[in-house]
């Protein structure tokens, strides 16, 4: 046999020899301090972007407002636009801060190409968040918020609802015990002026 050969079989046999006798324990998962790497969709973040969006360019904003039956709109200044879209950030940041109270689940929708996910709580008064992204480029379509608490005797219900580079809603509905219901919306849209 060829010196080379004998060399390279003599290493060969002797690194398996020490590969086999090693006490150290594997790299495993098992024995590891695993981080919290769960990824959340930065809500936040999409509502800021629409809003720095709008705030940026010359659309006509207007506001429909629904009180019962009675139905009123106006158009409204970019001042008007982000302190309305505000409130529905202020409630995507507080689900950013406190996440680890909610499940994430996830359902492809082949009809619409679109993937929505879900996040439910039933520790906050945040109860669903459903985010519906485009298939194809992982951006959102619409975002759905629904917050329930209560004051007394009356269940107050919150939807917040927000179509991508179109408009948001921001709808409340009042029931007490005695069945007494008072329900309210402001839909705010915005579309350039040369349309």
């Amino acid at each position: 046999m060829n010196i080379f050969l004998r060399v390279a079989l003599f290493y060969f046999f002797f690194w398996g020899i020490i590969a086999c006798t090693n006490k150290k324990p594997a790299d495993t998962l098992s024995n590891k301090a695993v981080a919290d790497t769960a990824k959340y969709y930065p809500i936040a973040s999409f509502i800021a972007d629409e809003m720095k969006y709008v705030d940026l360019r010359n659309f006509t904003i207007v506001e429909k407002i629904s009180k019962d039956i009675d139905t009123s709109s106006r158009k409204i200044s970019k001042d008007d636009f982000l302190s309305a879209a505000s409130i529905i950030l202020k409630q995507a940041q507080w689900f950013t801060a406190n996440k680890n109270l909610f499940t994430e689940s996830i359902f492809q929708d082949l009809g619409t190409e679109s993937y929505t996910i879900n996040y439910s709580s039933t520790k906050a008064s945040i109860k669903n968040i459903d985010l519906l992204l485009n298939q194809q480029t992982n951006l959102p379509k619409r975002l759905f918020i629904r917050v329930i608490q209560s004051s007394g005797d009356t269940t107050i219900t919150e939807q917040y609802s927000w179509v991508a580079n179109k408009q948001f809603v921001i709808s409340c509905s009042k029931r007490t015990a005695e069945g007494f219901n008072e329900s309210s919306s402001k839909e705010i849209s915005w579309k350039n002026q040369d349309q």
